[in-house]
């Protein structure tokens, strides 16, 4: 059980750098290639049936579409520090619950009687 446990966890914790580097190279890559959205932002399927129902919502798109840009652009010059501290706080929870649930296995085993001769 715990040796499932630990390869889970190292499952997980790839995952877990996996998604930190996917991060690391969005958030380095620029911003650019939110510019490209606002033509497609134009193009949205059935917009004017959504905009009778749903006013302005194409305006608060813009809006998103704006704010993403400038956020990206300025979490892109703090990505290298901002990555490994996030992916640091997410890799010590997951050994911390890894090695939380070893112990409890230890103790279950510990504490169960021991099996009946046959």
């Amino acid at each position: 059980m715990i040796l499932a446990i630990w390869l889970v966890a190292l499952c997980l914790l790839g995952l877990w750098s996996l998604a930190g580097w996917g991060l690391h190279a969005l958030l380095v890559s620029g911003v650019q290639w939110a510019g490209e959205l606002k033509p497609l932002l134009e193009r949205i399927p059935f917009s004017a049936w959504i905009e009778r129902w749903v006013p302005g919502w194409i305006d608060a798109l813009h809006m998103a579409v704006d704010l993403m840009q400038a956020l990206l652009g300025w979490l892109g010059s703090a990505a290298p520090v901002l990555v490994w501290a996030v992916w640091a706080v997410g890799a010590m929870l997951l050994l911390g619950l890894d090695l939380l649930l070893s112990m409890v296995v230890a103790l279950v085993r510990k504490n169960s009687p021991p099996p009946a001769a046959a």
